[in-house]
Protein backbone atom coordinates (compact mmCIF):
# COMPACT_ATOMS: atom_id res chain seq x y z
CA UNK A 1 0.00 0.00 0.00
CA UNK A 2 3.21 2.40 0.76
CA UNK A 3 5.69 1.42 -1.51
CA UNK A 4 5.35 3.97 -3.75
CA UNK A 5 6.51 6.81 -0.94
CA UNK A 6 9.58 8.37 -0.87
CA UNK A 7 12.10 8.26 2.18
CA UNK A 8 11.38 11.70 2.62
CA UNK A 9 7.20 10.69 2.58
CA UNK A 10 7.50 7.26 4.73
CA UNK A 11 9.36 9.55 7.75
CA UNK A 12 6.31 11.85 7.31
CA UNK A 13 3.88 8.80 6.89
CA UNK A 14 5.14 6.49 9.52
CA UNK A 15 7.81 8.72 11.93
CA UNK A 16 6.55 11.99 12.51
CA UNK A 17 4.57 12.84 15.85
CA UNK A 18 3.70 16.12 17.99
CA UNK A 19 3.21 18.83 16.27
CA UNK A 20 5.19 19.37 12.46
CA UNK A 21 5.15 21.21 9.70
CA UNK A 22 6.05 19.46 6.33
CA UNK A 23 7.43 22.32 3.88
CA UNK A 24 6.09 21.07 0.44
CA UNK A 25 7.84 22.88 -2.65
CA UNK A 26 5.54 22.55 -6.23
CA UNK A 27 4.81 18.71 -7.69
CA UNK A 28 6.32 17.55 -4.07
CA UNK A 29 3.57 15.15 -4.04
CA UNK A 30 2.43 16.65 -0.75
CA UNK A 31 -1.47 15.58 -1.25
CA UNK A 32 -0.10 12.07 -1.75
CA UNK A 33 1.92 12.13 1.15
CA UNK A 34 -1.25 13.53 3.29
CA UNK A 35 -3.53 10.67 2.10
CA UNK A 36 -1.06 7.95 2.75
CA UNK A 37 -0.48 9.44 6.76
CA UNK A 38 -4.20 9.96 7.15
CA UNK A 39 -4.87 6.36 5.70
CA UNK A 40 -2.61 5.36 8.26
CA UNK A 41 -3.87 6.80 10.91
CA UNK A 42 -7.39 6.20 10.24
CA UNK A 43 -6.43 2.32 9.73
CA UNK A 44 -5.02 2.24 12.90
CA UNK A 45 -7.69 4.39 15.01
CA UNK A 46 -9.24 2.48 18.04
CA UNK A 47 -11.57 5.04 19.06
CA UNK A 48 -15.24 5.12 18.03
CA UNK A 49 -15.94 8.80 19.37
CA UNK A 50 -13.22 10.87 18.95
CA UNK A 51 -11.62 11.33 15.40
CA UNK A 52 -8.90 13.26 12.80
CA UNK A 53 -10.21 16.41 10.80
CA UNK A 54 -8.09 16.53 7.40
CA UNK A 55 -8.57 20.11 6.37
CA UNK A 56 -7.53 22.14 3.62
CA UNK A 57 -8.78 25.40 2.17
CA UNK A 58 -10.88 25.13 -1.10
CA UNK A 59 -13.21 22.07 -2.08
CA UNK A 60 -11.13 20.90 -4.57
CA UNK A 61 -7.89 20.04 -2.87
CA UNK A 62 -9.57 18.30 -0.30
CA UNK A 63 -11.67 16.18 -2.11
CA UNK A 64 -8.00 15.49 -3.66
CA UNK A 65 -7.33 13.91 -0.70
CA UNK A 66 -10.16 11.79 -0.11
CA UNK A 67 -9.39 10.76 -3.79
CA UNK A 68 -6.12 9.38 -3.41
CA UNK A 69 -6.86 8.34 -0.14
CA UNK A 70 -9.94 5.95 -1.62
CA UNK A 71 -7.88 4.74 -4.39
CA UNK A 72 -4.38 4.82 -3.65
CA UNK A 73 -4.55 3.53 0.11
CA UNK A 74 -7.98 2.11 1.39
CA UNK A 75 -9.71 -0.27 -0.70
CA UNK A 76 -12.30 2.50 -2.09
CA UNK A 77 -13.07 3.08 1.97
CA UNK A 78 -14.63 7.10 2.43
CA UNK A 79 -13.70 9.03 5.20
CA UNK A 80 -16.18 8.72 8.12
CA UNK A 81 -17.35 9.10 11.06
CA UNK A 82 -16.00 9.89 13.70
CA UNK A 83 -13.59 11.70 11.11
CA UNK A 84 -14.06 14.81 9.07
CA UNK A 85 -12.62 15.59 5.95
CA UNK A 86 -13.76 18.70 4.19
CA UNK A 87 -12.02 22.87 4.17
CA UNK A 88 -10.97 24.47 7.40
CA UNK A 89 -14.05 27.26 7.06
CA UNK A 90 -16.61 24.15 6.38
CA UNK A 91 -14.84 22.45 9.97
CA UNK A 92 -15.50 26.08 11.94
CA UNK A 93 -18.62 26.28 10.64
CA UNK A 94 -19.91 23.07 11.68
CA UNK A 95 -18.64 22.26 14.63
CA UNK A 96 -18.18 26.13 16.21
CA UNK A 97 -19.56 28.64 14.84
CA UNK A 98 -23.38 28.02 13.38
CA UNK A 99 -23.89 25.88 16.74
CA UNK A 100 -22.29 28.42 18.96
CA UNK A 101 -22.21 32.04 17.07
CA UNK A 102 -25.03 33.41 18.60
CA UNK A 103 -23.40 33.00 22.40
CA UNK A 104 -21.31 35.93 20.74
CA UNK A 105 -23.06 37.94 18.33
CA UNK A 106 -26.00 38.44 20.98
CA UNK A 107 -28.39 37.37 18.08
CA UNK A 108 -31.65 35.22 19.49
CA UNK A 109 -31.03 32.52 16.49
CA UNK A 110 -29.01 29.99 14.62
CA UNK A 111 -26.34 32.95 12.90
CA UNK A 112 -27.05 32.80 8.84
CA UNK A 113 -24.05 32.80 6.49
CA UNK A 114 -24.35 35.07 3.80
CA UNK A 115 -22.07 36.74 1.07
CA UNK A 116 -19.69 34.14 -1.50
CA UNK A 117 -19.51 31.08 -1.03
CA UNK A 118 -23.00 31.33 0.87
CA UNK A 119 -25.01 33.17 -1.68
CA UNK A 120 -24.74 36.63 -3.32
CA UNK A 121 -25.80 39.44 -0.87
CA UNK A 122 -27.91 42.25 -2.54
CA UNK A 123 -29.18 44.28 0.68
CA UNK A 124 -29.21 47.88 -0.44
CA UNK A 125 -31.95 50.29 0.05
CA UNK A 126 -30.13 53.17 -1.26
CA UNK A 127 -27.21 54.36 -3.60
CA UNK A 128 -24.65 54.80 -0.90
CA UNK A 129 -26.44 52.33 1.79
CA UNK A 130 -23.23 50.77 3.92
CA UNK A 131 -25.49 47.91 4.36
CA UNK A 132 -24.63 47.06 0.62
CA UNK A 133 -20.92 46.46 2.07
CA UNK A 134 -21.51 43.78 5.07
CA UNK A 135 -20.13 41.47 2.66
CA UNK A 136 -16.95 43.37 1.66
CA UNK A 137 -15.65 43.78 5.53
CA UNK A 138 -14.90 41.57 8.50
CA UNK A 139 -12.57 42.18 11.69
CA UNK A 140 -9.44 41.48 12.33
CA UNK A 141 -7.89 38.99 15.10
CA UNK A 142 -8.08 42.39 17.31
CA UNK A 143 -11.70 42.84 16.16
CA UNK A 144 -10.95 46.07 14.06
CA UNK A 145 -12.73 46.77 10.94
CA UNK A 146 -11.47 45.80 7.36
CA UNK A 147 -11.52 45.35 4.08
CA UNK A 148 -11.65 42.25 2.67
CA UNK A 149 -12.38 42.92 -1.02
CA UNK A 150 -10.36 45.55 -2.99
CA UNK A 151 -10.78 49.17 -2.42
CA UNK A 152 -12.58 50.25 -5.44
CA UNK A 153 -15.32 48.03 -4.05
CA UNK A 154 -16.32 50.86 -2.51
CA UNK A 155 -17.71 54.17 -3.23
CA UNK A 156 -15.45 55.96 -0.38
CA UNK A 157 -11.75 55.99 0.70
CA UNK A 158 -10.96 54.03 4.11
CA UNK A 159 -8.24 56.36 4.84
CA UNK A 160 -8.40 57.82 8.24
CA UNK A 161 -9.10 61.99 8.57
CA UNK A 162 -6.75 64.13 8.79
CA UNK A 163 -6.40 64.26 12.69
CA UNK A 164 -5.99 60.49 12.27
CA UNK A 165 -9.74 59.54 13.31
CA UNK A 166 -11.88 57.30 11.58
CA UNK A 167 -13.72 58.90 8.60
CA UNK A 168 -17.46 58.83 8.16
CA UNK A 169 -18.02 56.59 6.06
CA UNK A 170 -16.22 53.79 7.68
CA UNK A 171 -18.20 54.70 11.08
CA UNK A 172 -21.40 54.13 8.99
CA UNK A 173 -19.98 51.09 7.84
CA UNK A 174 -19.70 49.64 10.91
CA UNK A 175 -23.17 50.81 12.62
CA UNK A 176 -24.48 48.40 9.74
CA UNK A 177 -22.20 45.39 10.12
CA UNK A 178 -23.06 45.68 13.67
CA UNK A 179 -26.94 45.79 13.29
CA UNK A 180 -26.79 42.65 10.76
CA UNK A 181 -24.53 40.52 13.13
CA UNK A 182 -27.06 41.79 16.19
CA UNK A 183 -29.57 40.03 12.97
CA UNK A 184 -27.81 36.47 12.87
CA UNK A 185 -26.52 37.47 9.56
CA UNK A 186 -22.13 36.94 8.98
CA UNK A 187 -20.19 35.90 6.43
CA UNK A 188 -17.22 33.76 6.28
CA UNK A 189 -14.65 35.68 7.12
CA UNK A 190 -17.14 36.54 10.26
CA UNK A 191 -17.61 33.04 11.18
CA UNK A 192 -14.01 32.87 11.72
CA UNK A 193 -13.44 35.53 13.65
CA UNK A 194 -16.33 34.74 15.76
CA UNK A 195 -15.48 31.18 16.26
CA UNK A 196 -12.26 32.54 17.58
CA UNK A 197 -14.44 34.70 20.17
CA UNK A 198 -16.18 31.26 20.66
CA UNK A 199 -13.58 29.79 21.96
CA UNK A 200 -11.60 32.35 23.72
CA UNK A 201 -14.78 33.43 25.88
CA UNK A 202 -15.52 29.73 26.16
CA UNK A 203 -13.16 27.21 27.04
CA UNK A 204 -15.52 24.36 27.66
CA UNK A 205 -16.40 24.60 23.94
CA UNK A 206 -12.95 24.51 23.11
CA UNK A 207 -11.38 21.81 25.26
CA UNK A 208 -14.87 19.52 24.03
CA UNK A 209 -13.77 20.35 20.37
CA UNK A 210 -10.13 19.20 21.30
CA UNK A 211 -11.16 16.23 22.93
CA UNK A 212 -13.33 15.34 19.75
CA UNK A 213 -10.66 16.09 17.04
CA UNK A 214 -7.46 15.12 19.23
CA UNK A 215 -5.59 14.89 15.82
CA UNK A 216 -5.27 17.89 13.19
CA UNK A 217 -4.64 18.06 9.79
CA UNK A 218 -4.04 21.03 7.93
CA UNK A 219 -3.45 21.05 4.06
CA UNK A 220 -2.23 24.72 1.85
CA UNK A 221 -0.91 26.09 6.09
CA UNK A 222 0.21 28.75 3.78
CA UNK A 223 -3.03 30.27 3.46
CA UNK A 224 -4.28 30.78 7.54
CA UNK A 225 -4.89 34.27 8.44
CA UNK A 226 -4.07 35.60 11.78
CA UNK A 227 -7.44 34.74 12.98
CA UNK A 228 -7.39 30.88 11.63
CA UNK A 229 -4.31 30.34 12.39
CA UNK A 230 -5.31 31.91 16.54
CA UNK A 231 -8.23 29.11 16.27
CA UNK A 232 -5.51 26.38 15.76
CA UNK A 233 -3.43 27.78 18.67
CA UNK A 234 -6.40 27.79 21.13
CA UNK A 235 -7.14 23.92 20.11
CA UNK A 236 -3.64 23.49 20.75
CA UNK A 237 -3.60 25.05 24.35
CA UNK A 238 -6.51 22.82 25.01
CA UNK A 239 -5.34 19.77 24.37
CA UNK A 240 -4.83 18.71 20.75
CA UNK A 241 -2.13 15.67 20.82
CA UNK A 242 -1.07 15.91 17.45
CA UNK A 243 -1.14 18.81 14.34
CA UNK A 244 0.56 18.46 11.18
CA UNK A 245 0.59 21.97 8.78
CA UNK A 246 1.43 21.17 5.58
CA UNK A 247 2.22 24.30 3.01
CA UNK A 248 4.67 26.05 0.81
CA UNK A 249 5.18 29.88 1.95
CA UNK A 250 6.34 30.57 -1.57
CA UNK A 251 2.90 29.98 -2.78
CA UNK A 252 0.55 31.84 -0.41
CA UNK A 253 -1.21 34.12 -2.72
CA UNK A 254 -4.46 35.11 -0.71
CA UNK A 255 -3.08 37.66 1.09
CA UNK A 256 -5.96 39.56 -0.11
CA UNK A 257 -8.08 36.74 2.00
CA UNK A 258 -5.79 37.34 4.99
CA UNK A 259 -3.61 35.06 4.02
CA UNK A 260 -0.31 35.50 6.33
CA UNK A 261 2.63 32.68 5.24
CA UNK A 262 4.88 34.11 8.07
CA UNK A 263 2.39 32.44 10.26
CA UNK A 264 3.50 29.05 9.02
CA UNK A 265 6.96 30.10 9.03
CA UNK A 266 6.38 31.15 12.42
CA UNK A 267 5.12 27.57 13.28
CA UNK A 268 8.60 26.19 11.87
CA UNK A 269 10.79 28.07 14.32
CA UNK A 270 8.18 27.43 16.99
CA UNK A 271 8.02 24.04 16.98
CA UNK A 272 11.24 23.47 15.80
CA UNK A 273 10.25 20.20 13.99
CA UNK A 274 9.76 20.53 10.57
CA UNK A 275 10.48 18.22 7.85
CA UNK A 276 11.37 19.28 4.19
CA UNK A 277 10.00 18.05 0.37
CA UNK A 278 12.13 18.83 -2.02
CA UNK A 279 11.72 16.22 -5.07
CA UNK A 280 9.37 17.40 -7.80
CA UNK A 281 7.14 14.99 -9.24
CA UNK A 282 5.92 17.78 -11.77
CA UNK A 283 8.32 19.74 -13.49
CA UNK A 284 11.31 19.22 -15.86
CA UNK A 285 14.93 19.79 -14.54
CA UNK A 286 14.85 22.95 -16.65
CA UNK A 287 11.94 24.36 -15.13
CA UNK A 288 12.78 23.32 -11.65
CA UNK A 289 16.35 25.20 -12.09
CA UNK A 290 14.50 28.60 -13.31
CA UNK A 291 11.28 28.92 -10.99
CA UNK A 292 14.31 27.91 -7.83
CA UNK A 293 15.33 31.33 -8.55
CA UNK A 294 11.57 32.93 -7.53
CA UNK A 295 11.61 30.78 -4.18
CA UNK A 296 13.18 31.09 -0.68
CA UNK A 297 14.18 27.33 -0.89
CA UNK A 298 18.29 26.97 0.00
CA UNK A 299 18.50 24.11 -3.72
CA UNK A 300 16.50 24.22 -6.54
CA UNK A 301 14.02 21.27 -6.19
CA UNK A 302 14.97 18.00 -7.75
CA UNK A 303 13.33 16.71 -10.55
CA UNK A 304 12.63 13.10 -10.11
CA UNK A 305 9.34 12.30 -12.70
CA UNK A 306 11.38 10.13 -15.54
CA UNK A 307 8.80 10.97 -18.02
CA UNK A 308 9.64 14.47 -18.05
CA UNK A 309 12.87 15.32 -16.26
CA UNK A 310 15.34 15.25 -19.24
CA UNK A 311 12.63 17.37 -21.33
CA UNK A 312 15.03 20.17 -23.80
CA UNK A 313 11.77 22.63 -23.79
CA UNK A 314 13.89 25.93 -22.59
CA UNK A 315 11.55 28.35 -20.14
CA UNK A 316 11.02 30.87 -22.71
CA UNK A 317 10.13 35.17 -22.10
CA UNK A 318 7.98 36.61 -25.10
CA UNK A 319 6.94 40.08 -25.49
CA UNK A 320 3.21 41.14 -26.13
CA UNK A 321 1.97 44.17 -27.98
CA UNK A 322 -1.68 44.61 -28.66
CA UNK A 323 -1.61 41.22 -30.41
CA UNK A 324 -2.22 38.79 -27.38
CA UNK A 325 -4.37 36.39 -29.11
CA UNK A 326 -1.31 35.51 -31.35
CA UNK A 327 0.81 35.42 -28.77
CA UNK A 328 -1.55 32.62 -27.94
CA UNK A 329 -1.80 31.15 -31.31
CA UNK A 330 2.48 31.44 -31.11
CA UNK A 331 2.11 29.49 -27.65
CA UNK A 332 -0.31 26.59 -28.71
CA UNK A 333 1.89 25.77 -31.96
CA UNK A 334 4.96 25.65 -29.27
CA UNK A 335 2.58 23.07 -27.59
CA UNK A 336 1.70 20.68 -30.80
CA UNK A 337 5.61 20.73 -31.42
CA UNK A 338 5.94 19.49 -28.49
CA UNK A 339 3.45 16.43 -28.91
CA UNK A 340 1.33 18.29 -26.41
CA UNK A 341 -2.27 17.52 -27.56
CA UNK A 342 -4.91 20.33 -26.75
CA UNK A 343 -7.35 19.71 -24.08
CA UNK A 344 -8.21 21.73 -20.38
CA UNK A 345 -5.93 19.18 -18.86
CA UNK A 346 -2.78 19.53 -20.63
CA UNK A 347 -2.62 23.37 -21.53
CA UNK A 348 -3.49 26.44 -19.43
CA UNK A 349 -2.95 30.26 -20.63
CA UNK A 350 -2.85 31.99 -16.86
CA UNK A 351 -2.90 35.56 -16.41
CA UNK A 352 -2.49 37.95 -13.79
CA UNK A 353 -5.38 40.40 -13.09
CA UNK A 354 -8.72 39.55 -14.13
CA UNK A 355 -9.22 42.33 -16.83
CA UNK A 356 -6.79 40.59 -18.92
CA UNK A 357 -9.25 38.16 -20.18
CA UNK A 358 -10.87 40.34 -22.16
CA UNK A 359 -8.09 41.22 -24.65
CA UNK A 360 -6.86 37.04 -24.39
CA UNK A 361 -10.73 36.40 -25.90
CA UNK A 362 -11.54 39.25 -27.50
CA UNK A 363 -14.32 40.26 -25.89
CA UNK A 364 -15.24 44.31 -24.86
CA UNK A 365 -14.08 45.25 -21.20
CA UNK A 366 -17.57 46.56 -19.20
CA UNK A 367 -16.20 50.14 -18.12
CA UNK A 368 -15.98 50.11 -14.24
CA UNK A 369 -18.13 51.08 -12.00
CA UNK A 370 -20.90 49.36 -14.16
CA UNK A 371 -23.47 48.04 -11.66
CA UNK A 372 -25.71 45.42 -13.38
CA UNK A 373 -27.81 44.90 -10.40
CA UNK A 374 -31.22 46.96 -9.22
CA UNK A 375 -30.82 48.15 -5.33
CA UNK A 376 -34.42 46.57 -4.92
CA UNK A 377 -34.19 43.66 -6.46
CA UNK A 378 -32.94 40.73 -4.12
CA UNK A 379 -33.21 37.93 -6.55
CA UNK A 380 -32.52 38.52 -10.30
CA UNK A 381 -28.85 38.20 -9.17
CA UNK A 382 -29.39 34.61 -8.76
CA UNK A 383 -31.77 33.82 -11.49
CA UNK A 384 -29.02 35.39 -13.87
CA UNK A 385 -26.13 33.93 -12.55
CA UNK A 386 -27.80 30.82 -12.17
CA UNK A 387 -29.08 30.18 -15.50
CA UNK A 388 -25.75 31.24 -17.16
CA UNK A 389 -24.00 28.37 -15.26
CA UNK A 390 -26.70 25.76 -16.33
CA UNK A 391 -26.30 26.74 -20.09
CA UNK A 392 -22.66 26.71 -19.55
CA UNK A 393 -23.16 22.97 -18.10
CA UNK A 394 -22.57 23.67 -14.44
CA UNK A 395 -25.26 22.15 -13.66
CA UNK A 396 -24.90 21.73 -9.59
CA UNK A 397 -24.28 25.52 -9.60
CA UNK A 398 -26.99 26.58 -11.81
CA UNK A 399 -29.36 24.64 -10.11
CA UNK A 400 -28.05 25.95 -6.61
CA UNK A 401 -28.41 29.96 -7.53
CA UNK A 402 -31.55 29.14 -8.99
CA UNK A 403 -33.04 27.40 -5.69
CA UNK A 404 -32.11 30.39 -4.19
CA UNK A 405 -33.39 33.23 -6.31
CA UNK A 406 -37.07 30.90 -6.14
CA UNK A 407 -37.18 31.47 -1.95
CA UNK A 408 -35.69 34.82 -2.01
CA UNK A 409 -38.32 36.41 -4.48
CA UNK A 410 -40.97 34.54 -3.11
CA UNK A 411 -40.64 35.46 0.42
CA UNK A 412 -38.73 38.51 -0.20
CA UNK A 413 -35.62 37.68 1.65
CA UNK A 414 -32.55 39.46 0.88
CA UNK A 415 -30.87 36.52 1.65
CA UNK A 416 -31.64 32.36 1.24
CA UNK A 417 -29.71 30.53 3.86
CA UNK A 418 -29.65 26.43 3.80
CA UNK A 419 -31.46 26.62 6.62
CA UNK A 420 -34.32 28.55 4.48
CA UNK A 421 -33.89 25.74 1.87
CA UNK A 422 -34.44 23.26 4.46
CA UNK A 423 -37.68 24.25 5.92
CA UNK A 424 -38.73 24.70 2.32
CA UNK A 425 -38.35 21.11 1.68
CA UNK A 426 -39.65 19.87 4.94
CA UNK A 427 -42.91 22.05 4.26
CA UNK A 428 -43.62 21.31 0.75
CA UNK A 429 -41.56 17.78 0.15
CA UNK A 430 -38.18 17.50 -1.93
CA UNK A 431 -39.70 16.08 -5.14
CA UNK A 432 -42.56 19.07 -5.58
CA UNK A 433 -39.41 21.51 -4.38
CA UNK A 434 -37.13 20.27 -6.70
CA UNK A 435 -39.91 20.01 -9.56
CA UNK A 436 -40.47 23.86 -8.98
CA UNK A 437 -36.74 24.71 -9.06
CA UNK A 438 -36.25 22.81 -12.62
CA UNK A 439 -39.34 24.20 -13.75
CA UNK A 440 -38.12 27.48 -13.72
CA UNK A 441 -34.78 26.52 -15.55
CA UNK A 442 -36.94 25.07 -18.29
CA UNK A 443 -38.73 28.22 -18.86
CA UNK A 444 -36.04 31.01 -18.15
CA UNK A 445 -34.74 31.63 -22.01
CA UNK A 446 -31.35 30.74 -23.04
CA UNK A 447 -28.60 33.18 -22.11
CA UNK A 448 -27.12 33.41 -25.76
CA UNK A 449 -28.29 37.16 -25.52
CA UNK A 450 -27.65 40.29 -24.15
CA UNK A 451 -29.03 41.18 -20.68
CA UNK A 452 -31.48 43.53 -21.41
CA UNK A 453 -33.18 41.37 -23.80
CA UNK A 454 -32.48 38.20 -21.67
CA UNK A 455 -34.80 40.25 -18.93
CA UNK A 456 -37.44 40.85 -21.09
CA UNK A 457 -37.89 37.66 -22.07
CA UNK A 458 -37.57 36.07 -18.86
CA UNK A 459 -40.07 38.30 -17.89
CA UNK A 460 -42.81 37.30 -21.05
CA UNK A 461 -42.04 34.16 -19.65
CA UNK A 462 -42.76 34.90 -16.05
CA UNK A 463 -46.28 36.43 -16.94
CA UNK A 464 -47.14 33.70 -19.26
CA UNK A 465 -46.82 31.04 -16.06
CA UNK A 466 -49.02 33.67 -14.21
CA UNK A 467 -45.72 34.40 -12.37
CA UNK A 468 -46.29 37.46 -10.42
CA UNK A 469 -42.76 38.91 -10.39
CA UNK A 470 -40.75 40.70 -12.61
CA UNK A 471 -36.68 40.63 -12.90
CA UNK A 472 -35.18 43.94 -12.99
CA UNK A 473 -31.34 45.10 -13.81
CA UNK A 474 -30.22 48.83 -14.50
CA UNK A 475 -30.35 50.33 -17.84
CA UNK A 476 -27.00 50.86 -18.36
CA UNK A 477 -26.42 47.22 -18.62
CA UNK A 478 -28.62 46.24 -21.32
CA UNK A 479 -26.84 45.57 -24.02
CA UNK A 480 -24.12 43.68 -22.43
CA UNK A 481 -23.78 39.94 -22.96
CA UNK A 482 -23.59 37.75 -20.94
CA UNK A 483 -20.23 36.29 -21.42
CA UNK A 484 -19.12 40.31 -20.80
CA UNK A 485 -20.40 40.12 -17.30
CA UNK A 486 -19.53 36.90 -16.41
CA UNK A 487 -16.39 36.35 -18.19
CA UNK A 488 -13.99 37.60 -15.31
CA UNK A 489 -15.67 34.59 -12.85
CA UNK A 490 -13.23 31.69 -12.44
CA UNK A 491 -15.45 29.66 -12.31
CA UNK A 492 -17.16 29.76 -15.64
CA UNK A 493 -15.43 28.03 -18.17
CA UNK A 494 -14.41 29.77 -21.83
CA UNK A 495 -15.22 28.13 -24.89
CA UNK A 496 -11.71 27.65 -25.47
CA UNK A 497 -9.54 23.59 -26.30
CA UNK A 498 -7.36 24.72 -23.28
CA UNK A 499 -7.75 25.78 -19.72
CA UNK A 500 -7.70 29.98 -19.58
CA UNK A 501 -8.29 31.36 -15.90
CA UNK A 502 -6.11 33.33 -13.21
CA UNK A 503 -3.44 31.89 -11.44
CA UNK A 504 -5.85 31.75 -8.06
CA UNK A 505 -8.08 29.82 -9.88
CA UNK A 506 -5.48 27.04 -10.78
CA UNK A 507 -3.49 26.89 -7.26
CA UNK A 508 -3.11 22.93 -7.16
CA UNK A 509 -3.42 22.06 -11.12
CA UNK A 510 -0.75 20.29 -13.33
CA UNK A 511 -0.73 20.65 -17.00
CA UNK A 512 1.85 19.79 -19.76
CA UNK A 513 2.25 23.31 -20.97
CA UNK A 514 1.61 26.60 -19.11
CA UNK A 515 1.40 30.48 -20.75
CA UNK A 516 2.07 33.09 -18.23
CA UNK A 517 0.71 36.51 -19.30
CA UNK A 518 1.72 39.81 -16.90
CA UNK A 519 2.03 42.72 -17.33
CA UNK A 520 4.02 45.72 -16.67
CA UNK A 521 2.59 46.70 -13.26
CA UNK A 522 1.63 43.73 -10.56
CA UNK A 523 -2.31 43.84 -9.03
CA UNK A 524 -0.63 46.34 -6.61
CA UNK A 525 0.63 48.72 -8.86
CA UNK A 526 3.91 47.40 -7.92
CA UNK A 527 6.23 47.91 -11.10
CA UNK A 528 7.64 44.55 -11.45
CA UNK A 529 10.72 45.75 -13.07
CA UNK A 530 10.75 46.99 -9.12
CA UNK A 531 10.24 43.79 -7.76
CA UNK A 532 12.39 42.06 -9.26
CA UNK A 533 15.42 44.34 -8.89
CA UNK A 534 14.65 43.65 -5.13
CA UNK A 535 17.84 42.60 -3.28
CA UNK A 536 14.79 40.87 -0.93
CA UNK A 537 13.98 37.50 -1.46
CA UNK A 538 11.23 37.38 -4.30
CA UNK A 539 8.95 35.02 -1.75
CA UNK A 540 8.80 38.55 0.61
CA UNK A 541 6.48 39.74 -2.08
CA UNK A 542 3.31 38.32 -3.22
CA UNK A 543 2.97 39.51 -6.44
CA UNK A 544 6.13 37.33 -7.12
CA UNK A 545 4.95 34.68 -5.15
CA UNK A 546 1.65 34.96 -7.71
CA UNK A 547 4.25 34.48 -10.97
CA UNK A 548 5.88 31.84 -8.64
CA UNK A 549 2.74 29.60 -8.78
CA UNK A 550 1.91 29.83 -12.26
CA UNK A 551 5.83 29.03 -13.21
CA UNK A 552 5.06 25.58 -11.46
CA UNK A 553 2.42 24.40 -12.89
CA UNK A 554 3.77 22.80 -16.26
CA UNK A 555 5.96 19.60 -16.90
CA UNK A 556 7.23 20.63 -19.96
CA UNK A 557 6.62 23.50 -21.67
CA UNK A 558 6.55 27.21 -19.95
CA UNK A 559 6.10 30.42 -21.48
CA UNK A 560 5.89 33.89 -20.00
CA UNK A 561 4.42 36.73 -21.94
CA UNK A 562 5.33 40.50 -20.57
CA UNK A 563 4.71 43.71 -22.23
CA UNK A 564 7.93 44.89 -23.24
CA UNK A 565 11.46 44.13 -24.29
CA UNK A 566 13.08 45.91 -20.75
CA UNK A 567 9.99 43.79 -19.28
CA UNK A 568 11.68 40.41 -20.75
CA UNK A 569 15.02 40.99 -19.81
CA UNK A 570 14.44 41.39 -16.76
CA UNK A 571 12.87 38.40 -16.04
CA UNK A 572 14.75 36.03 -18.49
CA UNK A 573 17.93 37.54 -15.80
CA UNK A 574 15.86 36.93 -12.77
CA UNK A 575 14.95 33.18 -14.05
CA UNK A 576 18.35 32.96 -15.27
CA UNK A 577 17.62 31.59 -18.58
CA UNK A 578 19.83 31.33 -21.52
CA UNK A 579 17.82 33.58 -23.89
Amino acid sequence: MFESLSPTQHEIVFNMSGRFVVRACPGSGKTYCVSARLARLTNEWKDDYTGIAALSFTNVAWKEIEKKYKEEFTCNKSIAFPHFIGTLDSFINQFIFLPFGHLVMQCNKRPTLVGEPHGSWTYKNFERDPHQYFDKCSFDVNGNLIRIAPAQSFQFSWKNNKNGSTNGHVLNLLAAKNELVALGYANQSDANYFAMRILEQFPSICRAIALRFPTLIVDEAQDTSEVQMRIIDLLTASGLNEIMLVGDPDQAIFEWNGARPSLLNEKIVQWGNSIQLNENRRSSKLICESSFNLSSLPAASTSVNEDVVNCQCQPSVVVFNNNLPQVVTDFLAVCSENGIALSDKTVSVLYRGKGMINEIVGVQKIPFGVNHWHSQNKFTKDFVRGKYHYDQGDYKIGFKLIEKGIIKMQQDAVVCSEEMIDKRIETIGFIKHRTIVSYYIRILPSTNTTLGSWIEAANASFASKNIQHVLQVNPESNNFSFSQIFLNEDDIVTETNYRIGTVHSVKGETFDATLLILNERAANNSKYLNLLANTNPPSDHEELRIAYVGITRPRKVLMLAVPSEVCRVAWVNKLNLQQ
